[in-house]
């Protein structure tokens, strides 16, 4: 009976279907768009529904892109939570492999992403985002809680060094997709895609700089020795 009471009915089904069309549609306007051109009509085209049936789920084009942003941070969440949650795996091994996996997603999907680096701004107007973001660094901060405890590296604040990883990966993907890719954000409309081959390039480039500037860097014995390590709690 319990298992039962969970089943939902046609309507609920047909109603979270028609606004998980409504988000994808958005996510894509948005991408190729920008948030400031994207229309409710386009997204409702795109959708294959009417303006008003967009009406019945968002009050407005802030409330969707707020639901598209959330749907990015959740991405992010679930990969954190993939890799970096396991107590058997060692700090590196969770971040490269966290960091190997957002990257690819990233530039899988970059049209999307570069949209989030762009307006994450938006995130300080909206409580609920504004959870999201602290949640996915305690993630992180757990394989930095394991190796400090387990003496592998020094005393360092889990969670400011979480959020410095990363905003490495933030940066990489911005510097990547600038450098390497900036004829694509020329013209009216943002090409949404990259070939395998240039996401496994720019994975491996971005993988190379983590691992020479980060854990070659503030976790090498090297850069402990000498130095009096003072964090405020």
């Amino acid at each position: 009976m319990e298992n039962e009471s969970k089943i939902l009915s046609r309507k609920e089904r047909e109603r979270l279907f028609k606004r998980q069309e409504i988000v994808t549609a958005a996510r894509e306007v948005f991408a190729m768009r920008g948030y400031d051109a994207a229309t409710l009509d386009e997204i409702a085209e795109r959708a294959e529904f009417s303006k008003g049936t967009l009406y019945n789920y968002f009050q407005n084009k802030d409330e969707l892109f707020e639901t598209v942003i959330a749907d990015v941070i959740d991405e992010f969440i679930e990969i954190a939570t993939d890799t970096c949650t396991n107590p058997d795996v060692g700090l590196k091994d969770s971040y490269m492999a966290f960091a190997r996996r957002l990257i690819q997603h990233m530039f899988a999907n970059f049209g999307m992403y570069g949209l989030v680096m762009r307006e994450v701004h938006k995130m300080e107007m909206n409580t609920h985002l504004a959870t999201l973001l602290p949640n996915l660094i305690l993630i992180l901060a757990e394989p930095l809680e394991r190796a400090i405890g387990n003496g592998d590296i020094p005393s360092i604040h889990p969670g400011q060094t979480a959020m410095v990883f990363m905003t490495m990966i933030f940066s990489l993907f911005n510097s990547t997709m600038h450098v390497r890719h900036g004829k694509m954000f020329c013209g009216q409309e943002r090409q949404l895609s990259l070939t395998q081959e240039e996401i496994d390039e720019d994975t491996e480039n971005a993988l190379c700089i983590i691992d020479r500037t980060f854990f070659l860097g503030i976790f090498s014995k090297e850069a402990d020795h000498g130095h009096a390590w003072c964090f405020v709690k």
